[in-house]
């Protein structure tokens, strides 16, 4: 399936990922919408996206279903509906579970599972057999290494949504579940790490386009370590 004159959500669209993932599906002929949270998010991306003008970009809370369910009549109004949807709202967090209270654990829950779940509820009814769904679960969710418990607790949850949806769309929905990604915000947080052994940004982009665009992959959650996918078992 062409991406070519197909409307395509990405949300989280601001963050590591965004500009990579909103950039590709623009230089693939797609028409691209993304949201934010914070203004300061939207104009830093005006400096790391080269096609930021050809990015219908909007302001929403994605844990609010409220908030939620009207971005989606204003997306109606403004572009008729939406083909594919591509999950990048999230964000990284650490703490063992002596670190981690009651709050803490819920808002990483927020961050990743029900910013999903809310954006595709909302949506549901844009999307047919010819549509695909790509979220973002994450190598702790497979494997977990400890000190980031309700990251990988929120990334499992994901991983779980992702399968759940899989059996009750007629779309295809599928995830990515990268290691650490090799972008600037990463490297800085993390000086001293062994970047060698992090995934590639062009790499997860590559494979998210691929899962938008290949009609006989549904279900998957695809491991990527070091710019290398395989399919999960």
């Amino acid at each position: 399936m062409e991406l070519q004159n197909s409307t395509v959500l990405v949300t989280g669209a601001t963050g590591n990922m965004g500009p990579y993932v909103t950039d590709s599906l623009v230089d693939s002929g797609a028409t691209v919408i993304g949201t934010y949270v914070t203004e300061t998010a939207r104009d830093d991306v005006e400096n790391r996206v080269e096609n930021a003008d050809a990015v219908s970009y909007y302001q929403v809370d994605l844990t609010d279903q409220a908030a939620v369910e009207d971005f989606t009549e204003t997306i109606v109004d403004d572009h008729g509906s939406i083909d594919h949807i591509v999950g990048l709202a999230g964000g990284f967090s650490m703490g063992s579970v002596n670190d981690t209270d009651a709050e803490a654990f819920q808002a990483a829950l927020n961050r990743h599972a029900t910013t999903a779940f809310l954006t595709v509820k909302a949506f549901v009814d844009h999307l047919d057999d010819r549509s695909s769904v790509v979220l973002f679960s994450s190598d702790r969710a497979i494997n977990p290494v400890g000190g980031t418990l309700a990251y990988d607790v929120g990334k499992g949850a994901v991983r779980t949504l992702t399968e759940s949806l899989d059996a009750e769309l007629d779309a295809r929905v599928n995830a990515v579940a990268p290691f650490l990604i090799d972008v600037p915000g990463n490297r800085e947080a993390m000086p001293d790490a062994d970047f060698s052994e992090w995934t590639a940004p062009e790499a997860i982009v590559d494979e998210v386009l691929h899962l938008l665009s290949n009609e006989g992959v549904t279900g998957q959650i695809v491991p990527m370590t070091g710019g290398q996918s395989e399919v999960a078992e």
